[in-house]
């Protein structure tokens, strides 16, 4: 969790770490806090008010050993993030970040569960996400549970705001409202930070924009100009990849562009592609001090046979992202200016049967006007000439 909080290299997105994080916490608090935490994050108030009356006032001895993480029940294949045994209460948790439901009776299973497993206990089955969420998932299933299960839901904003009244007084508490803090959980406080300084910052990512969109078209103009490389085929008149997503605000600012290559000289098959490596060029506003470009060659397996027959979509930005940033492929370690490469045993089958990846970063201030050409495409010809 701290490593988190400090920016550390951890993976940011995945589910089963936030639970950890989150409840491997909470459990060290005391029972008493831990307790009105959930009671105050807990909804609709008709359930929790039932949550209220049936939790017990005292447990004793340490309270987190009855806390468990995805526990396995005899003849079940379904493994509940997390389960709370509290004497007469059991309370099964189902944590959500940026998934959907593991298929439409993912809930429904779950509840199974506890009826099946806890015949005798008040069983509370309650659905952990960000706000639009679970309320949506919420209002879909509240008349699919069976009556012996209260069904319920926590917003991870309210989760947060109930973890947040508790840091001055418990540095867990302190710490774990930073870490739903960094995850974006804080929810709306306001526009009381924002001042003149935003509307220039604003200005500032509009020119980055404008100046990434007329480097594009020079390299695509130069490509076809020196009738070495081409633009591969893509959807419409688009013409470079990023990432975008209406319920995630942090795609909003786009960071990451991709433009993809081919050699023009190879074999073309049916589906457009040719035979051979894909050159890409991405311009990185992100993941390094500096921004970058990383010009890089990928080859797969057999490009004929696993790529998609369909055009390259702007949303495919992840399947050649992934590749470079988040550890799919591991790269031997290498200095600045050497060439980076990573190479798997098995082709990727998610990403068109990948195979390796070969390429170097570049300084975005060393590309001028005048040097494109030079320092993108001649930096593919020497890709393209690696066995």
């Amino acid at each position: 969790m701290i490593a988190e909080i400090s920016h550390k290299n951890v993976d940011i997105n995945s589910e089963d770490q936030l639970t950890g994080n989150v409840f491997g916490t909470l459990r060290y608090l005391p029972y008493s806090v831990a307790l009105q935490i959930i009671k105050d994050s807990f909804l609709p108030a008709t359930v929790n008010s039932f949550l209220n009356d049936s939790l017990p006032m005292e447990i004793s001895g340490e309270w987190g050993n009855n806390v468990h993480f995805w526990k396995h029940y005899y003849g079940s294949q379904t493994e509940p993030d997390v389960v709370m045994e509290l004497e007469n209460v059991v309370i099964m948790i189902e944590v959500k970040y940026n998934s959907n439901l593991s298929g439409d009776d993912q809930l429904i299973r779950e509840a199974d569960l506890l009826i099946r497993n806890y015949p005798d206990k008040v069983k509370f089955l309650i659905l952990l996400a960000r706000e639009e969420s679970a309320t949506a998932i919420y209002n879909e299933h509240k008349t699919k549970i069976p009556l012996e299960v209260s069904f319920g839901y926590i917003t991870w904003q309210r989760l947060f705001d109930a973890i947040n009244k508790n840091k001055d007084n418990s540095i867990i508490c302190k710490d774990l409202s930073s870490l739903l803090n960094e995850k974006g959980f804080a929810g709306f406080r306001g526009f009381n930070f924002m001042n003149v300084e935003t509307n220039k910052a604003f200005e500032v990512v509009q020119k980055v924009h404008k100046n990434v969109q007329e480097f594009i078209s020079r390299s695509i103009t130069l490509a076809v100009e020196k009738g070495e490389f081409e633009l591969a085929p893509m959807t419409g008149n688009n013409t470079f990849l990023r990432w975008s997503s209406d319920r995630d605000s942090n795609a909003w600012a786009y960071y990451s562009f991709i433009v993809v290559f081919q050699l023009s000289q190879n074999t073309n098959y049916g589906n457009e592609y040719s035979n051979g490596s894909l050159y890409v060029l991405e311009l990185n506003f992100r993941d390094f001090e500096i921004p970058m470009a990383n010009v890089a060659r990928f080859d797969y397996a057999n490009i004929s046979k696993d790529l998609s027959t369909s055009p390259i979509s702007p949303s495919d930005h992840w399947i050649f992202y992934d590749p470079i940033y988040t550890g799919i492929i591991k790269y031997p370690e290498y200095k600045s200016g050497e060439m980076y490469c990573g190479v798997v045993d098995d082709p990727l089958v998610r990403y068109w049967g990948l195979k390796r990846v070969m390429g170097y970063e570049i300084p975005l201030s060393e590309i001028t006007n005048d040097n494109i050409y030079e320092i993108i495409f001649g930096t593919f010809k020497k890709l393209s000439t690696n066995e």
